[in-house]
């Protein structure tokens, strides 16, 4: 899978929430590093380590089918 290329740290983030509310596994996980050691822990989760079991868990979160829209703003 095509990994993208973040030029800053708030691209990063756009890309995130922007997959986030589309519910779009690929462009999701196009925002993690392909990298077994990467960590995530959503909350009130446990720690899910790599790749696998963090697409597992962006997949179940998407086929529940819920929308969310974020608002980000500088503060």
């Amino acid at each position: 899978m095509k990994r993208d290329l973040f030029t800053t740290p708030q691209e990063a983030e756009a890309a995130f929430y922007e997959a986030f509310e589309k519910g779009d596994l690929d462009a999701m996980m196009g925002v993690w590093a392909d990298d077994d050691d990467i960590v995530c822990v959503h909350p009130g989760g446990q720690r899910l380590t790599g790749t696998e079991q963090i697409r597992e868990a962006w997949r179940q979160i998407f086929a529940a089918g819920q929308t969310l829209r974020f608002r980000l703003r500088n503060q």
